[in-house]
């Protein structure tokens, strides 16, 4: 009975921040996700449960985007002696997002409260809302930053 109290109130929280991201990271509101009982992402589109493949590029990565940074939440919420809780590394998190799309990673990456969080990207645009920005470059196999 305990363990049931406990995966249902993980699976509340993760689901709720799970929808709430993806809300905010996509354009289109006729696509909804929820988690089902083994907290797999349900995709539907109109009211019909659809494949994750019918779905756009953006579409696609706001999926995943918001169910990984769901998971690192809750998880972090309920294990509180992580060493890393307050930095997140995101490597390429936003393929086939639209410019609008990107504006509103900022906001979910504000809502993670996080202390930390690395981007790794190709996307100009993101460089409007960091801190810092290293630069990378790659040549023959060999990676230098560019100062």
């Amino acid at each position: 009975t305990i363990e049931k109290h406990i995966m249902l109130k993980l699976h509340n929280e993760f689901d709720q921040w799970y929808k709430q991201w993806f809300n905010i990271l996509i354009e289109d509101n006729s696509i909804n996700v929820r988690l089902d009982e083994e907290f797999s992402p349900m995709i539907e589109q109109n009211s019909y449960e659809i494949d994750v493949d019918h779905l756009s590029g953006g579409e696609k990565t706001s999926c995943a985007l918001a169910y990984r940074l769901a998971l690192n939440k809750v998880i972090n919420d309920f294990v509180k002696d992580i060493n890393t809780r307050d930095t997140i590394i995101l490597d390429e998190p936003t393929d086939g997002f639209s410019n609008e799309q990107l504006d509103k990673l900022r906001d979910v990456l504000d809502q993670l409260e996080m202390k930390q969080v690395i981007i790794v990207s190709h996307e100009p645009m993101i460089e409007s809302y960091v801190d810092h920005v290293i630069r990378v470059s790659k040549e023959g196999h060999i990676s230098q930053v560019i100062a």
